[in-house]
């Protein structure tokens, strides 16, 4: 009988999983450590801008990813160097990792916001064409 109160209890918390991405998030500021695309004053038109995560869609810039699906990975510092071309530190990131949020979604939706970066639970960043969008979690 203990065997399968231990089994259900690892079952029971495997299932759970840490959706810090779920709610309304406000852009509030844009950072540029390398090339962009994008420029200053092109990027301030962005904030305010609402991102909604939640779990039937995800919405940011007037485009809407329906059915989404939800994949977070653990990146290191030095990985998300190669990926981005960022250091942790221009981005006011004090961890060793972070999260990335990659969302899938049923047809083909490659818009800003398809990928999140956790900084802290409060915080994340939506990098768009060499350009990492800060957004605060609105506290509902």
């Amino acid at each position: 009988m203990r065997y399968m109160l231990i089994l259900l209890s690892i079952l029971a918390t495997s299932g759970c999983t840490n959706d810090w991405y779920i709610g309304e998030w406000t852009v509030t500021d844009a950072k540029f450590p390398g090339i962009s695309a994008i420029g200053v004053d092109e990027a301030s038109e962005w904030f305010g801008s609402k991102a909604v995560y939640a779990k039937s869609s995800v919405s940011f810039q007037g485009e809407t990813c329906s059915q989404p699906q939800f994949t977070v990975k653990d990146v290191s510092e030095a990985e998300f160097h190669d990926l981005y071309r960022a250091s942790f530190l221009a981005l006011e990131i004090n961890k060793s990792s972070v999260e990335i949020l990659d969302v899938g979604c049923p047809i083909s939706w490659t818009h800003p916001g398809t990928t999140m970066i956790q900084v802290n639970a409060n915080v994340a960043y939506i990098p768009w064409d060499g350009t990492f969008f800060k957004l605060v979690k609105d506290n509902h």
